[in-house]
């Protein structure tokens, strides 16, 4: 299998649809790099709302795998039963991650499996009971988890991986780690970067390490993907420091599960402008959704400065838009009523009088139309492969249409769609164009060497919005952000002039094509695109690592009402009527005195 075959397998498997749902905020462990402890602490889930949850999973998100979380969700005192009643409803595959405190013991583990528990992840954080206790806070934590595992990886009812919290106190004995649970009988294995949430952030000086300073020890470990016995998975690993490795750049659908998991903070955010609690630019610098909230911000900023160019949907034009996205089998089909950004499936002639943007993705559409475009239409060429060999083929008819003409390096939500599409070494493609006047979009300064940097359209689809509520709905736009604006950049992109003013590659160019498409501008290029970058973006780019201030809430789509008021979650709900259950207690006891 080539290395690209298997790539696209690894994305087909990460891809597959799960959800998360979360038996209890309690746990055994007081771990020193825990994402939990600034949710209430210490809850059970009612067992209804855990079931409503499951059920959520399979009709709305169409998920077939469901992942049991806490906390430590085998403290749930009815785990097993929460495991059944999941393969009951028609999960494929019931999942949980664990410390090993319980599935650690016989009994426990055979109640759990034999109600359908299918994978277990255990884990796994030192190569020595000193290291292990010592991060997890919890004396005998070594012991009992590899004492499960070593059951698990002889049990042919259950899958069987470790996951790694890689931080200071570890990274420099990834190697030890995975070479002990290799020997105890693990061949996968999940590798999680230390990010900045709750406990971990607290303890940001004993844990947060530079991956340069352990590049060697990262890079053997992370090699061992390359054998046909072992699987690693990196987890919100920064992709910077995965050049060479792109195929264990995380898949970016990652991102939507992160999100998921903040929904309320983020819906609030959204509805209310209330900013995330987690919102600090000391850490969201190291966060692995800053992207996601760098591209919210900027969703809610052209909301409300009306900035957006073009809208797909019906009804009046919203948010500053001037044009409509539209889709037509025919391009006789498209009307001169308004100003329209269309894609078109023929190569029909177009209209006289139309006025816009016309997409054209074949070449046979560029036989049609860029020798007679009709006069107040601007052609947009999405460039692949085919298209490629076109242009250089017919240089001199697209250097008559320069004024008219934009080429765009198209996103890909899924790797595979790029893969056989997508132009190899664009910034070879362009030097040899040699068409200064070409205006390019999509692409960096550094892969569109020698033409004029221009700006998509900023275009804005009803489908992000909640048809109910006229608001932003969450997960589209996540999934807007992976398919347009998630983007990464090479280490060596911090030596480029222009890097302030730059997003950087797509991921999937990224983990199809390797971050060594990135490097630092030279010579007269380097003047010229710094003086165009500074031109389109006269202030560098602004992110929220970087101190972005906060956005206040945009208006509903026209015709809707603006949210009543914020959104409360769950847990708080739980941890409220907890409260209030113990505070009725005590006063029932002072009473009977």
């Amino acid at each position: 299998m080539s290395r690209r075959e298997a790539m696209l397998e690894r994305e087909q498997v990460a891809n597959r649809a799960k959800h998360w749902v979360r038996l209890t905020t309690a746990c055994n462990s007081a771990c020193l790099f825990c994402l939990d402890t600034d949710t209430p602490r210490n809850l059970v889930l009612p067992v209804d709302e855990i079931h409503a949850e499951l059920h959520r999973g399979l009709e709305e998100l169409g998920a077939d795998k469901v992942i049991l979380s806490g906390g430590e969700a085998t403290l749930h005192p009815q785990f097993a039963e929460i495991v059944a009643y999941g393969k009951s409803i028609g999960y494929d595959r019931v999942q949980t991650v664990t410390n090993g405190t319980f599935l650690g013991e016989k009994d426990y583990y055979e109640r759990a499996v034999s109600a359908g528990l299918g994978e277990i992840t255990w884990s796994l954080h030192g190569h020595t009971e000193e290291l292990h206790d010592e991060l997890t806070q919890t004396p005998g934590a070594f012991k009992q988890i590899t004492r499960g595992i070593a059951r698990a990886v002889r049990d042919p009812r259950v899958i069987c991986n470790v996951d790694v919290v890689i931080c200071k106190p570890n990274v420099g004995v990834l190697d030890k780690i995975v070479e002990l649970a290799i020997r105890l009988g693990v061949t996968e294995f999940d590798l999680l970067h230390v990010i900045p949430q709750a406990a971990a952030f607290d303890h940001r000086d004993t844990l947060f390490y530079d991956p340069a300073d352990h590049i060697d020890v990262l890079h053997k470990v992370f090699k061992l993907n390359r054998h046909p016995r072992f699987v690693i998975w990196t987890n919100r690993f920064p992709v910077p420091f995965l050049e060479g490795l792109e195929d264990l750049v995380q898949d970016p659908h990652k991102m939507l599960d992160e999100v998921n998991g903040r929904r309320f903070m983020v819906r609030n955010y959204l509805d209310q402008g209330t900013a995330l609690d987690c919102r600090q630019p000391e850490r969201c610098v190291h966060c692995f959704i800053e992207p996601f909230c760098t591209t919210m911000d900027r969703t809610i900023a052209r909301q409300n400065a009306g900035t957006f160019e073009v809208w797909q949907g019906d009804g009046e034009l919203p948010f500053g838009a001037t044009m409509r996205g539209v889709s037509a089998s025919r391009a006789s089909e498209l009307t001169a009523d308004e100003p329209v950004y269309a894609q078109v499936a023929d190569a029909s002639p177009l209209r006289p009088g139309l006025r816009g943007i016309v997409v054209a993705t074949r070449t046979e559409q560029l036989d049609a139309w860029l020798p007679a475009l009709p006069p107040g239409v601007e052609l947009e060429i999405r460039l692949d492969q085919p298209v490629a060999l076109w242009l250089a083929q017919h240089r001199e008819v697209l250097a008559a249409n320069l004024d008219r003409v934009r080429v765009h390096q198209p996103s890909h939500e899924h790797m595979a769609d790029g893969v056989d599409s997508d132009l190899r070494k664009p910034a070879a493609f362009f030097e040899h164009l040699a068409l200064p006047a070409l205006r390019v979009s999509g692409l960096p300064a550094c892969l569109a060497p020698g033409t004029t940097l221009a700006e998509p359209p900023a275009i804005l689809s009803a489908d992000l919005f909640d048809p109910e509520t006229g608001r932003v709905s969450i997960r589209p736009l996540a999934r807007e952000h992976v398919a347009n604006s998630y983007r990464s950049k090479s280490l060596r992109c911090r030596e480029c002039r222009v890097s302030d003013r730059c997003d950087g590659i797509h991921v999937n160019m990224v983990r199809d094509q390797g971050l060594r498409l990135a490097a630092p501008l030279t010579g007269a290029w380097a003047d010229e695109a710094e003086r165009q970058l500074l031109a389109l973006h006269p202030e560098p780019l602004d992110r929220v690592s970087l101190g972005r201030a906060l956005e206040p809430a945009a208006r509903s789509l026209r015709g809707f009402p603006e949210p009543a008021g914020p959104v409360l979650d769950p847990l708080a709900i739980v941890a409220k009527n907890k409260q209030e259950a113990r505070r009725k207690r005590r006063l029932e006891v002072l009473e009977s005195r």
